[in-house]
């Protein structure tokens, strides 16, 4: 079995829309609608850091209930 990466669980994880919907709405981000914003709530988000400070919790999310929690062979 190969073993994956904590990037490449992230990428994972981010392919699972009722995962960022739930996240989103537990934590008032918006990963969830990051491609269906309009151009200027794209850039305001852009411009405040919202995007980079959603992503950031998203990973701390991860890296906390799913890759501190499987089981290493």
């Amino acid at each position: 079995m190969e073993t994956m990466t904590f990037r490449e669980l992230v990428l994972f994880c981010a392919e699972f829309p009722e995962l960022l919907i739930e996240f989103d709405r537990l934590n008032g981000t918006n990963l969830s609608t990051f491609d269906k914003r309009k151009p200027i709530e794209s850039m305001i988000d852009q411009a405040t850091g919202r995007d980079e400070e959603s992503m950031k919790k998203f990973v701390d999310f991860v890296y906390e209930f799913i890759w501190m929690r499987v089981p290493r062979e």
